[in-house]
C-alpha cells in the first residue's frame, strides 16, 4: 500500500482526491499548501505527490523546488493537479521534474491511470 500526499488550498479537491486514492487502495496524507506538504514529507514516507500550483503560503511549483533539492525525495513522483493551463507554467513544472500535468475539474478514471503508470 502506498502513501499518496495530496496538497491543495481546496477542501472539495483534497476531498475527492482524497476519496478516489482510499478507492484504488491507498493510504492519503492531506496538506493545504506546500509548506504543509513539506512538512507532512518529514513525518510520513511518501510514495507519490499530486499539488496544485496556486496556494497561498508556499505555491506547488516552489514545492517541487524545494522537494527535487533534496536527494531523500528527489525521486518521488509528482503530478500538478491545477486549473492552471499557462505553457510556460507546465514547461517550468516539467523543468523541475514533474511527472504529469492534469487539469481540472477532477477527473477520477486520469487520476487512477497516473497512479498505476507511476506506482506501477
Amino acid at each position: 500500500m502506498s502513501n499518496v500526499l495530496i496538497v491543495d488550498d481546496s477542501n472539495l479537491i483534497r476531498g475527492v482526491a482524497s476519496s478516489a486514492a482510499k478507492e484504488a487502495g491507498h493510504n492519503v496524507i492531506v496538506a493545504s499548501n506546500g509548506q504543509e506538504g513539506l512538512d507532512a514529507m518529514s513525518n510520513n514516507e511518501i510514495d507519490i505527490i499530486f499539488s496544485d500550483v496556486n496556494m497561498p503560503v508556499m505555491g506547488g511549483l516552489e514545492m517541487v523546488k524545494n522537494i527535487k533539492s533534496d536527494p531523500a525525495y528527489k525521486f518521488i513522483p509528482i503530478i500538478m493537479l491545477t486549473t492552471e493551463s499557462n505553457p510556460d507554467l507546465k514547461a517550468e513544472g516539467k523543468a523541475l521534474g514533474v511527472k504529469a500535468w492534469m487539469l481540472k475539474p477532477f477527473n477520477k478514471e486520469k487520476f487512477f491511470m497516473a497512479l498505476k503508470k507511476l506506482l506501477g
